[in-house]
């Protein structure tokens, strides 16, 4: 293999031209073209990246591309897996956001196809497993430091803005609520603590508090879910998109030998203010905020296991779990009702 991967990256939306920016700046990556449906979003994505990168308004230009070895998936939920399936067939690597898709039977012909084509590399975005504190605390647990883990509790909470507002109601219609889009993060994370334990049942709430229009859409902006595993181990998370103070989230994980608890300070960093108001801290404004050192870790480590042939730190199918237990959540959240599990894991309409 070469010294340097060529990529290219589907979508760049929000998250998108984030990823893309992180392709221009890994040393072992070279950004070789970029595809978006809207020409202002070409537009913008031509003031921030190298004059070398091909622009295209076709996905497949992307995906065919003779020279593109890796493509990196950051469009809509909607759209993650048709075009996954597209980048595997076409024999390429392939890096694709959370979630794979809402549709869970969409989902696994991703993991299937996946599996079927070993010789290629095929990772789900769970950028929280690249940071330091999160893989601290894993390495510890599978140390035993803990014990046995047998609760864990997830909290993420995003600053509410009124023009994010009106994008998540869109949004949400074909991608999926809170409890999927969020809650995936909180889903795999769980799953890596306790262990690949099954979903007995769950059961979730919501609550419009702020952006009340997502009740069209079967959405909230806060969200409560409750997870049972088989063996009586128990997990919760809550979700919310109304933080006044900045992003934060945070992870309890208790063991029969004691207990971590990460991100309990939402401090963007080591400074304190002291005066006439208090303790003043400042805190982080958004997730990739939170999680900059993180993406860019992602993107280094799925570069690094193409270029030297290294075993995934994720896999499809650990992905896949991890959406089996929110859409689970998010038909528990939409019909009020408790959902269970079947013997492979999937939610039972209830």
């Amino acid at each position: 293999m070469p010294q340097q991967l060529n990529f290219g990256v589907l979508g760049l939306g929000r998250m998108g031209i984030r990823h893309a920016l992180n392709v221009v700046k890994e040393p072992r990556a070279n950004l070789l073209a970029v595809a978006a449906r809207s020409k202002g979003t070409l537009d913008s994505a031509r003031e921030v990246l190298p004059a070398s990168v091909e622009f295209h308004n076709n996905e497949d230009e992307v995906i065919n591309h003779p020279e593109v070895q890796a493509i990196l998936v950051s469009t809509d939920t909607s759209q993650h897996a048709r075009l996954s399936l597209k980048v595997i067939e076409a024999g390429k690597h392939l890096l694709v956001e959370k979630p794979i898709s809402v549709d869970l039977e969409d989902s696994k012909s991703v993991v299937d196809a996946a599996n079927k084509h070993k010789e290629l590399k095929v990772m789900v975005a769970f950028v929280r497993r690249f940071d330091e504190s999160y893989r601290e605390a894993y390495n510890r647990i599978k140390d035993g430091e803990l014990g046995d883990v047998y609760y864990v509790h997830g909290a993420t909470n995003d600053m509410y803005d009124p023009e994010a507002a009106k994008f998540f109601k869109e949004f949400s219609k074909a991608n999926g609520s809170i409890l999927v889009d969020c809650g995936v993060h909180d889903a795999d994370l769980i799953r890596w603590y306790i262990g690949n334990e099954k979903v007995k049942k769950v059961t979730a709430t919501g609550y419009n508090a702020l952006i009340h229009d997502l009740a069209e859409s079967q959405d909230a902006d806060n969200a409560v879910g409750n997870i049972q595993f088989e063996s009586g181990k128990m997990a919760t998370l809550y979700l919310s998109r109304t933080a006044r103070h900045g992003h934060s989230c945070s992870l309890n994980i208790i063991g029969g030998e004691g207990s971590f608890v990460i991100n309990s300070d939402d401090a963007q960093n080591r400074l304190r203010l002291f005066n006439q108001t208090g303790l003043n801290v400042k805190s982080h404004k958004t997730y990739y905020d939170r999680f900059k050192e993180a993406f860019a870790n992602e993107l280094s480590e799925f570069t690094e296991a193409i270029l030297e042939n290294k075993e995934l730190p994720i896999t499809v199918d650990d992905a896949h779990e991890a959406a089996k237990m929110v859409v689970g959540l998010q038909m528990a959240f939409r019909s009020g009702k408790q959902v269970f599990f079947d013997d492979a894991g999937y939610p039972i309409k209830p």
